[in-house]
């Protein structure tokens, strides 16, 4: 009998109802604890919205740890295959490998590197692939993004590898957000600085421990010039980035407005 018979024969003789029985219920198990930890991760995110990051970014190696101690139970506890058998697993591996340039294995083993190396994490604010928004999902072969307008993006790994990528926060729970406004070029530069600072300082979004940074710029549109002040502050949470940039605007606005910035024909470019 030839080395292929005898590893056929050797796993003919592992398959058994009741080794089948035992991987399938492992298998249940761990899908049961992995659900568990992550009701428990999301009751967390909600009394304890400050370290919301930490949870989410924990949730994606809990999952790797139990799955791989599954497969080596499995192989090692449960089947305890021959060593013919592991000879012959070893080669179809090796054959596998040798096809992980098609996109499904290129994707997981991204994936895989991105774990051990990320050009972000889960809560980040990313941009790619011409998307933009949360990533809420960090899998081995895909990442998960909800956009502002409330939209789930599914970007393979291996694409997100291979292109730029924009991460605003960087990990943490702040981000820097940038509104830009017109005013005629014949008011008051310094008072429009001063207005538009305050303003955004009064804030309930505004992370003040952080600097508020207020540039004077000009800017020539429909045939005028006219000045750009250019509000750079933090907001104290990720996902309220659109509502700061909303307040921000309201509040300023109305200060340039009170201050007689603009006529009743102009508008306000942002």
């Amino acid at each position: 009998m030839d080395d292929s018979s005898k590893a056929l024969q050797a796993f003919l003789d592992i398959i058994s109802l009741d080794r089948i029985i035992s991987i399938l219920l492992l298998c249940l198990i761990a899908w049961l604890f992995l659900v568990l930890v992550q009701f428990c991760l999301n009751q967390l995110n909600k009394a304890l919205p400050k370290y919301r990051l930490i949870w989410s970014r924990s949730f994606p190696f809990v999952r790797l740890f139990v799955w791989l101690s599954v497969i080596i139970y499995s192989i090692v506890g449960i089947i305890d295959p021959h060593e013919n058998l592991i000879l012959a697993v070893v080669g179809s591996i090796s054959i596998v490998v040798g096809l992980a340039t098609q996109e499904p294995a290129k994707n997981m083993i991204s994936g895989f590197i991105m774990m051990i190396n990320p050009p972000y994490r889960v809560g980040d604010m990313i941009s790619v692939s011409g998307y933009y928004g949360e990533v809420t999902k960090l899998e081995w072969s895909v990442t998960w993004i909800r956009t502002f307008d409330d939209n789930t993006v599914m970007v393979p790994n291996a694409e997100a590898l291979k292109t730029a990528v924009s991460n605003a926060n960087s990990g943490a729970l702040d981000e820097m957000v940038v509104v830009s406004f017109t005013i005629p070029i014949h008011a008051d530069h310094k008072l429009a600085i001063a207005l538009a600072k305050e303003a955004t300082q009064c804030s309930p979004y505004a992370l003040l421990k952080k600097p508020i940074i207020v540039n004077l710029g000009n800017d020539y549109s429909f045939g005028q010039y006219q000045q750009t002040i250019t509000v750079k502050a933090y907001v104290m949470d990720v996902r309220l980035e659109k509502k700061f940039m909303s307040d921000i605007n309201i509040r300023v606005l109305s200060a340039f407005k009170n201050a007689h910035f603009y006529d009743a024909q102009q508008t306000v470019l942002q």
